[in-house]
């Protein structure tokens, strides 16, 4: 005979298998404070908080540790996560109710099946740094004044995570981590992390660190933008503007590195192409509202739009990971907080981090699993603070090694 709990699950289990791999249209709403002004801070917040109601409306799973105690079955840790992706996000209304933004949207929610081996992360917002994107052939930006891609693309990017994802991504796009863009990301990371941006991962204090190079901006044609061309030649272009003589292509390589281990774990090489139909004097420069309605712009929008769309599949399914920052007797501070959707009551394993060195001397980071769980007893925006059964200097646990959640 199944208890009122068990059939509770089975029935949320059940249905959850029956929406994989299909999409719903949902309308939520969601709300965010404005602090200092700043409206559009506040409507993003507010469009990703009712991003994330309309996914739970959508589909939940229920993800627990089952144990039985004398013929009994108990769940503990019950937590809610959902596995839908949200996309064709519409604004309904907004409307700012004292220092409150309020914001009502319809979005498709696509679901996809589980996660693979039983990895779920609870549904914690895992946080990521989106790097610059150094250009291989700096020249080829001229055209266009497009040099600023560099660090304008990891603003779009992050934007685009941030308003259609369950990842917390950062702006980074002033940080440069590869030091060759002919030869990355070959090199691997030291100490846990790339040798350029080791100084700054602990300024980032982030689970993953997402770089690229923009390997080729060239166009087709290269006689379309000639210096010497002529009055007959300039009105052909132009009469012949649809011609696949105007393509540009963008081709760039993308990088997911684990900010703790240091190890790659994604890569690919993403390109497209679209036509060009500016002046070669004309210096629109990357992102601005004339780049945009170029062809080349949109097809760079779209391909941007696959980038993050992604980014976002990679990693849903990796563990939750936080970086203890503070130990003292049993009690253990790391640096996730209910922002990230930490409560008290959660379950995470630690793991100690420690270096060792191969027989050429090259340095690895190795995260070994204590087989201890911390029970999280304080929950603020940026930080918890969990408690071990035992005194965790029994366990030489110190500040930078980590907890996870599977």
């Amino acid at each position: 005979m199944f208890s009122p709990m068990m059939r509770i699950v089975a029935a949320l289990l059940f249905s959850l298998l029956s929406l994989s791999l299909h999409a719903v249209t949902m309308e939520a709403e969601g709300r965010a404070l404005i602090f200092d002004k700043d409206i559009d801070s506040a409507r993003q917040a507010a469009i990703k908080n009712a991003t994330q109601q309309a996914s739970l409306q959508a589909s939940a799973i229920v993800s627990s540790t089952q144990t039985i105690n004398q013929g009994v079955l108990s769940i503990d840790n019950m937590q809610v996560s959902t596995l839908g992706l949200v996309g064709n996000i519409d604004i309904l209304d907004e409307k700012i109710q004292g220092r409150m933004l309020w914001v009502k949207i319809r979005a498709d929610i696509d679901f996809e099946e589980g996660c693979a081996a039983g990895v779920s992360g609870h549904g914690y917002q895992k946080s990521v740094a989106i790097t610059a994107f150094p250009l291989l052939y700096p020249q080829q930006a001229n055209l266009g004044y497009l040099s600023n891609i560099q660090t304008e693309l990891s603003h779009i990017l992050s934007n685009q995570i941030n308003q259609t994802s369950n990842l917390r991504a950062m702006n980074a796009g002033m940080l440069n981590v590869l030091e060759s863009a002919a030869t990355a990301p070959t090199r691997q990371l030291s100490a846990g992390a790339l040798t350029t941006v080791l100084d700054y991962t602990r300024q980032l204090d982030v689970q993953y660190i997402v770089s690229g190079v923009i390997r080729d901006m060239s166009m087709y044609d290269s006689s379309v933008i000639d210096p010497n061309r002529n009055i007959l030649v300039d009105l052909y272009n132009r009469m012949d503007y649809r011609s696949k003589r105007h393509l540009r292509s963008l081709v760039l390589d993308l990088y997911i590195h684990d900010g703790f281990s240091g190890a790659l774990l994604f890569s690919k090489q993403y390109a497209t192409a679209g036509r060009w139909n500016l002046e070669p004097e004309a210096r629109p420069g990357f992102a601005s509202a004339e780049f945009w309605r170029l062809d080349y712009g949109k097809q760079t929008r779209e391909m941007l739009n696959q980038i993050a769309a992604d980014l976002n599949n990679e990693l849903r399914c990796m563990p939750f990971s936080a970086r203890i920052t503070k130990s003292e007797d049993n009690l253990l501070w790391f640096n996730a907080g209910a922002l990230a959707g930490i409560k008290a009551g959660d379950k995470l394993t630690v793991y100690r981090k420690s270096n060792f060195f191969t027989d050429d001397m090259r340095s690895h980071v190795q995260l070994a699993n204590t087989r201890k769980t911390i029970t999280v007893t304080e929950v603020q925006p940026m930080f918890s603070i969990g408690r071990l059964a035992e005194d965790g200097a029994l366990y030489n646990i110190q500040p930078d090694d980590v907890v996870i959640s599977w």
